[in-house]
């Protein structure tokens, strides 16, 4: 019998299953498809305190508590996770700039910025904005700089996968949960389409699937919110740091010169298909943002699915079953809290203080 089982192969999963290994756990990950092939891959991998989109701060201040104790932790994750699977993640620490299109957004981006103390932050003026990066439209009415950057999730996904195997992990992949089992409200292990594997302890990140796990208790009320991204060579722009709106789109420099441009946020079910509007609204405002990315070519599209809870908020902590654990329904913010999140559900399961109030995240709201 396993110590604990654990419910999907993204990122959440990854790293509580290496975060529980490493307290001494014998830990088994189920997933139906290929570790970080999921929303992981489909991301972005912003990883920023400061969302300014409504969208992605629509959480409010727990978000935000999320966000900004996983930056805390990035850059040692990033570095341990290249020691123990080998792999340069591509995490760097290159800025993010919240741009704003006209004056009413610049006061509210800097009044935002005041009234929840987002720390070290530097306004820039459009003419400093534009000598900064000379890519961006001379019509914006400036930024805030504050720190961040982002990560490389198409190398995160295995590099993870590689550092819990090494760790002692077992990762069954191909295979689908079809129950969880207890008895007397107690954990007892799964039942999946390959046969029953028993364990004291179940913890679901399923993402999106998470929503429909049979036995789960609450069922988390997880929609799946589509994001279509476009990928670009963007080598002759030079941009430097991640740019973010107030409502959309960002854009992405990564270490190969590529730019991510995204991302729509749709509720259209799990319906993965591309859509004439959906491209056309990330490229009519991505060039209203970066006129000059009009003559870069399109290396790539694609889509993926946020876990979206109908609170904006994620589920980390314990269910209404003795050992059934959540740590799911990051929606839009994504890649950014996964640190903390997972410090706070495995803390939850050892007994061990909380690093931050489990109150807001706690998955009996929905009970």
């Amino acid at each position: 019998m396993r110590d604990v089982i654990i419910i999907g192969g993204g990122i959440m999963g990854l790293l509580t299953a290496r975060e529980l290994r490493k307290t001494g756990r014998s830990v088994t990950i189920i997933e139906k498809g290929r570790p970080g092939a999921g929303t992981t891959w489909a991301s972005a991998g912003i990883i920023s305190a400061h969302g300014t989109s409504g969208s992605a701060d629509i959480a409010g201040l727990p978000g935000l508590r999320l966000r900004t104790a996983s930056d805390e932790d990035w850059t040692q994750l990033a570095e341990a996770i290249a020691e123990e699977s080998g792999t340069d993640i591509e995490y760097r620490l290159n800025g993010v700039l919240l741009i704003a299109l006209d004056e009413a957004e610049a006061e509210s981006i800097q009044e935002k910025a005041r009234a929840r103390e987002w720390g070290e932050a530097e306004w820039m003026p459009p003419e400093v904005l534009r000598s900064e990066e000379p890519c961006l439209s001379d019509d914006l009415a400036g930024a805030l700089q504050v720190m961040g950057g982002n990560l490389e999730v198409r190398k995160l996904g295995p590099a993870l996968e590689i550092a819990c195997r090494r760790l002692g992990v077992e990762i069954i992949t191909g295979c689908a949960v079809e129950e969880i089992l207890s008895v007397d409200a107690k954990v007892t292990g799964v039942r999946t389409d390959a046969g029953v594997h028993e364990a004291t302890a179940v913890f679901i990140c399923a993402g999106i699937g998470s929503r429909s796990v049979p036995g789960a208790v609450p069922r988390p009320p997880i929609t799946p919110q589509r994001g279509q991204m476009i990928a670009m060579d963007a080598r002759a722009l030079g941009l430097e740091r991640v740019v973010m709106t107030v409502n959309d789109p960002y854009l992405v420099p990564r270490a190969d010169g590529r730019v991510l441009l995204g991302a729509t946020r749709e509720f259209a079910g799990e319906d993965p298909r591309l859509t004439v509007g959906g491209l056309s609204w990330l490229l009519s405002e991505g060039t209203r943002i970066a006129p000059d990315i009009a003559a870069c070519a399109i290396e790539e599209t694609w889509s993926g699915f946020r876990p979206t809870s109908s609170d904006y908020l994620p589920l980390i902590g314990q269910g209404a079953l003795d050992g059934l654990y959540f740590c799911t329904g990051h929606g839009p913010s994504g890649i950014g809290p996964a640190p903390a999140s997972v410090r706070l559900a495995t803390a939850l399961y050892l007994g061990d203080a909380p690093p931050i109030d489990p109150a807001p995240y706690d998955p009996m709201r929905f009970a």
